[in-house]
């Protein structure tokens, strides 16, 4: 029996995409999730409950995807502006 270490994970571990990438979409589903969530908030302030609510929903999904781009788990990364 030889006694050879085992390798503890992959060291070389390869990323879909660049730190200079996740940064950027990073940054602007952030900004998505905070306008989406002022939005909301400010809908409710309206008297307009539902579509706050949906509002709120929309930053709760935006929020989701924001925390996958940050720590590396978004397989890939969706570019969404609106003009």
């Amino acid at each position: 029996m030889s006694v050879e270490p085992q390798p503890i994970g992959n060291q070389t571990e390869v990323r879909p995409y660049s730190q200079a990438s996740r940064a950027g979409y990073g940054l602007l589903w952030t900004a998505w999730t905070i306008v989406l969530t002022i939005g909301g908030f400010a809908l409710f302030a309206n008297s307009s409950v539902f579509a706050g609510l949906i509002s709120l929903g929309l930053a709760a999904l935006a929020l989701r995807y924001t925390w996958r781009i940050w720590t590396w788990q978004a397989r890939r990364l969706i570019f969404f502006i609106v003009f």
